[in-house]
């Protein structure tokens, strides 16, 4: 992993777990947290160049990523929230480099399975945009268990130097479908485990390569329960 990166995410680790040890604190639920927010801003920062961004969901991530970003994408499976986020986003309107979009969540195939997810396949505006991000940040589908899906797209079209970020690894679930991955695909990317807040997942890719997909037995009889 590049050595810039390594080096603020674990210092990023070691302050945070000082941080809740003296204070007690704990992450609120279903939003990502402002330390997890703040690591997203100082990512950003290590660029020699301004970066654009794409994230799968929106919130409080989003006016993070706009007051770091020359340019956000968000999308979202619900018009209702997207219009809840840019009234939260108020300090940093979307400007003429972002773009929101509404997407319904819909069968994709998963190996042998579907899932409902993003189908960006038939939005080939979206698609551009992730492939030029720097960071994509996977906080969406809005059930951490179904974001494998989300998660392969972007490995398969991110550019190389690009950094994918996966939230919620505290969920069992999603923590062993982010670690295979990682560990099937090591030539293609470092992976990097993140245990604050929620649980993050940093995917950095190194290379353009086929994706390999090994599901255990375990994670493919658990796909076909959830769905």
């Amino acid at each position: 992993m590049n050595p810039a990166l390594d080096n603020l995410v674990r210092q990023e680790i070691a302050d945070y777990l000082n941080f809740c040890r003296d204070t007690g604190y704990q992450p609120p639920a279903w939003i990502l947290p402002e330390p997890s927010c703040a690591l997203l801003k100082k990512i950003c920062a290590l660029s020699d160049a301004p970066i654009q961004a794409f994230e799968f969901g929106s919130g409080r991530s989003t006016l993070a990523l706009r007051s770091a970003c020359v340019g956000v994408t968000s999308v979202e499976d619900s018009a209702e929230w997207l219009a809840k986020t840019e009234e939260f986003a108020a300090g940093f309107p979307k400007r003429d480099t972002d773009f929101t979009a509404v997407v319904p969540l819909t069968a994709c195939p998963l190996g042998f399975l579907t899932c409902k997810s993003f189908d960006l396949d038939g939005h080939s505006d979206l698609l551009r945009r992730l492939q030029l991000s720097g960071l994509i940040l996977i906080d969406s589908p809005p059930n951490p268990a179904t974001r494998e899906h989300a998660l392969i797209l972007a490995l398969r079209h991110a550019r190389p130097g690009a950094i994918i970020v996966l939230d919620d690894l505290e969920i069992q679930t999603t923590f062993r479908f982010a670690t295979r991955l990682g560990r099937d695909n090591s030539d293609s990317f470092d992976f990097l485990h993140v245990p604050i807040d929620h649980g993050l997942g940093f995917f950095e890719k190194k290379a353009r390569s086929r994706l390999v997909l090994r599901p255990s037995l375990r994670e493919i009889i658990g796909a076909w329960f959830r769905n």
